[in-house]
This record gives C-alpha cells, sequence and structure tokens, in this order.
C-alpha cells in the first residue's frame, strides 16, 4: 500500500510539471522551443498564465539573445482565458488541439499561412464569425463545437479533411 500511495504522488508531480512546462515567458506570453536548429517557437499554457483582454502575438521573439520564429499555438495555449481578441502573425502555419478552448473571444482572423486547426480548437468558444483562410488543409475534429454563438463561417475547398 505504501508503494502504491508514492507511486500515486509521484505520477500526481510528474502530470503537474508536465501540464505547465514551458521554455520561457516574454511580454506576457509563455513559449515552448519546437525546433532549435530552425529558431521556431509555439506559444503554450502555462498554469500561471492569466491571458486577458486583447493579444498580440509577435512574429518573433527573442529569448537568451535568441531570435525565434512564432510558427504554432500550441496545444491548451489558451483554453479559458477572458480574452477579447487576438493577432495571429503570418509565421503562425498551425493552431493546435484546445488552443482556445473556452474562449471568450468573439472574433478570430486566422492568417494565411495557417495550414492546419487542431481538434477541439475553439471548442466553447463565445466566437459569432470566422472565415478558414485558403491555405488551411485540415481542420480537426470538433474544432467548433457547442460554439453556440457561431452565425457565420467560410471554409474554402482547399480543405481536405475535417
Amino acid at each position: 500500500m505504501k508503494h502504491l500511495k508514492q507511486l500515486f504522488i509521484a505520477l500526481i508531480l510528474l502530470c503537474s510539471t508536465t501540464a505547465s512546462a514551458y521554455d520561457f515567458e516574454a511580454n506576457g506570453i509563455y513559449y515552448n522551443i519546437t525546433d532549435s536548429t530552425n529558431k521556431n517557437v509555439a506559444v503554450t499554457f502555462a498554469a500561471n498564465s492569466k491571458y486577458r483582454g486583447a493579444i498580440i502575438i509577435p512574429e518573433t521573439v527573442t529569448y537568451n539573445n535568441v531570435t525565434y520564429s512564432v510558427t504554432s499555438i500550441g496545444y491548451h495555449a489558451f483554453t479559458a482565458c477572458s480574452i477579447t481578441s487576438i493577432t495571429i502573425p503570418n509565421s503562425v502555419t498551425s493552431i493546435g488541439n484546445d488552443a482556445f478552448k473556452g474562449c471568450s473571444i468573439t472574433s478570430i482572423t486566422i492568417p494565411n499561412s495557417v495550414t492546419s486547426i487542431g481538434y477541439h480548437a475553439f471548442m466553447g468558444c463565445s466566437i459569432t464569425s470566422i472565415t478558414i483562410p485558403n491555405s488551411v488543409t485540415s481542420i480537426g475534429d470538433y474544432a467548433f463545437y457547442h460554439c453556440t454563438g457561431l452565425r457565420s463561417i467560410t471554409i474554402p475547398n482547399s480543405v481536405t479533411s475535417i
């Protein structure tokens, strides 16, 4: 029984540290380095993040004197945040799973650089309209599920997988 309790505690600690793991923070946004060779990062979730209001994601961010390109919005990056608007730069090519799940955001412009939108990406959001650019080829399962205020969505012919 003692070993089971120790295993359970270790599992909880492991889950809590990986759930909010990030490599660095810059100007209130958290990032994971996804490709150190090509210097790419993803916006990521952090347990202590308090994303609110209007968010502007930069195309590049500098950390330890290295400039990285912001190429994706990662898993759970803005889940359940009180953001009112978001500016996504043209450097972003993917919006990850659960990226904006449960956000209070009402509208979003996806740049032409984005090629994929992950599952549950906008699930439960307050968005009322969205236009998906011709660059997007895949949209994950339930990407717009439970967006009860969604009145207008434009999906281009480039989307080959939903």
